[in-house]
This record gives C-alpha cells, structure tokens and sequence, in this order.
C-alpha cells in the first residue's frame, strides 16, 4: 500500500440481522489487523443499504410478512437462502458473535430515518457513528423496538445531539424513503441519499458489503479471518478528484439503469459546472432515460451545435425528437448514421 491511511464503508441496514453479525465479526477483524499491522490508520464509516426500500411509513408486525412472496424476495437482499433459514442461521451466527437476548426481527419498518441518524452521527467522528449504529441494531434486533418510531428517533437524536429526522406527529412515525415532505436543501438528506446511490453504483448489492479503500468489495457477514486478509492485501485507494469521481458514479448508475439516480448525483456538478461538456452530455442522456424529454432536447441542441461531427450526440438528439414527434428527427438520425464508424 502506498499509504498507511485505510477507509473501510460499510454498506448495511438496520433490518438485517447478517449486517449486525458482520459488524461484530469486522470488529474482530479490525483488532487482528492491528496486531499484524499497527501502523494502519483504518476508519469504518457505516452507509446505507436498504433490502425493503417500499416499508410504510406505519411499521407493520413482522407477524405473516415473511409469507408474503414479494417481500421475501426484498428480504434476500440481506443474506442467501429462504428467509426462514435466514432467520434460524442468523439467530445462531448472532450468539456466537456475543450478540445476547432473543435476537430477531419484530418489526417491518422503514430504516430511512435510523440511515439519516447514522450519517448525521458521522459528522461527530467514526466511533461516534459506530456506537450509534451498535445502538441501533440492538434497539431493532434484541429489545425488538420499531426503528422508524417518532418518539425513538427524537429520543436518539438529541442524546446523539443530531438533527431530528422529519416525520409525521399524528402517525408518529419518521419520513420513508422518497416520501414527499423533506426539505429542498436538507443537507442530512442529500449525504444520506447520496451514499445510498454510491453503493449503488458500485455494484452493491447485498446487506453487509464492505468496501476496503473503494476498490476492494467484500459481500456478506464474512469471517473474521477473512475480512483481515482482505484489509491487510486492500490496495490504495483511488485519489482522482472529486468531481471526476461524482461524474464516474453517475455514469454508472445511469449504466444500471437508474437515470433517477444518475440526475440526482450530477446535480452538484451541473451548478458548480453548467458549461463542462462531460456533465452536460450526461445531463442530456439522464433526462433522456428518465423521459424527461424537452430539457433532453435542448441540452443536445446545444451540444450539437458546439459539436456537430460527434455523430453519437446527434443519434441521441435525433432519437429524442423522435420521441417528441418531431419531423427533424430523420435528418439528425441520416446524420448520425454518415458520422458513426
């Protein structure tokens, strides 16, 4: 490694009891890789994964949620198997992690407010973070609280003197993902969603994922042992700028398919560098994907015309109009055929 700086993210939810079991376990690992390699500096940072991003806002007994086949299959995004075996293994995998009490899920709740709570608590420094999430995985899996409670989150917040995550008093429950009534500017808001697109676009897919300096990806509550490994062999991390690393990422989950998403990370970019031609030419294909035609349009015209022998550009733009009906469309698409190899 070129440095002795390391950053391990951890991408997990508060719903999922192998999350809980692979914080423990990379806890152990941790003090193994101390031992073997003293002079690391190695950070945890704790990020958001989401394996039911549809829970209602009003938590519902897990009582007969499991034999709803949809939601089973949300589920599986936190370890492999039925959920039932997942349930039996990870109460056993818990014990021997000295995770002690009748450990288990007793509620489907959203955990997009507990997710702003531990990306506020960052702020204050990772062991800050790291106590909260501990808490937070206890309150959900051993004393078996709703973790989208009102009540819970104020309580929580103001002892970790954080922001009160924005919720609903008459159902008092905390605001669910993309639910309508967050502020524009809510800056916990805007981190929280988008560490949760960064796991995205990084191909995470699985609840734990733990990413070692950015390049390394280990999924799953893995053995100690073998998350050491990986920590000690990680190599360093990539130093690019951060605004090529935003627009990286945004390239990438428009790749998966997710345009929303792409719009939403070169948002920055797109104030701080309305005239770059990379984040414009992305802005145009975002808001093509997401249907978002007119804005589409315009944008391409403007590159077009900035570059009128970039023959993918004018397939984008004749593919556009097409779309909005507009008869200049065969013309760009003729053009576009004469200027691609």
């Amino acid at each position: 490694m070129m440095d002795n700086r390391l950053i391990i993210d951890g991408y997990a939810d508060f719903l999922c009891g192998w999350g809980y079991i692979g914080k423990r376990r990379l806890a152990r690992a941790l003090d193994q890789v101390r031992r073997s390699a003293p002079e690391l500096e190695v950070q945890v940072r704790w990020l958001p994964y989401l394996i039911d991003p549809t829970a209602p806002q009003w938590s519902e007994s897990m009582a007969g949620i499991l034999q709803q086949p949809e939601l089973a299959e949300e589920l599986a995004g936190c370890g492999p198997g039925s959920a039932t075996d997942n349930r039996l293994r990870a109460r056993d995998a818990a014990a021997q992690e000295g995770i002690e009490g009748d450990f288990g899920a007793r509620w489907r709740a959203s955990s997009w407010a507990a997710h702003r709570l531990a990306t506020a608590a960052l702020a204050h420094g990772p062991q800050e973070q790291d106590e909260l999430v501990e808490e937070l995985y206890r309150l959900h899996f051993v004393e078996h609280r709703d973790l989208n409670d009102l009540g819970l989150l104020t309580a929580l917040a103001e002892r970790y003197r954080l922001p009160v995550p924005p919720g609903t008093a008459e159902l008092d429950a905390g605001l669910v993902y993309l639910q309508p009534g967050f502020a524009p500017d809510d800056p916990v808001e805007r981190e929280t969603r988008e560490a949760l697109l960064t796991g995205r676009a990084i191909g995470v897919d699985t609840s734990p994922t733990f990413v070692i300096n950015g390049r390394t990806a280990i999924a799953g509550a893995q053995s100690a042992e073998l998350l050491a490994d990986a920590i000690l062999a990680a190599p360093a991390a990539d130093r690019s700028p951060e605004e090529v690393r935003r627009l990286r990422l945004a390239e990438a989950l428009l790749d998966r398919k997710d345009p929303h998403g792409s719009l939403y990370l070169v948002e920055p970019l797109r104030r701080e560098h309305p005239d770059d031609p990379n984040v414009r030419s992305l802005l145009a294909r975002a808001r093509a994907a997401s249907a978002s035609l007119a804005p589409a349009r315009d944008t391409l015209a403007e590159l077009v015309a900035e570059h009128p022998d970039d023959g993918y550009l004018r397939e984008l733009y004749g593919r556009t109009l097409r779309r909005l009906g507009d008869p200049a469309a065969d013309r760009e698409l003729a053009l576009a055929k004469h200027l691609l190899p």
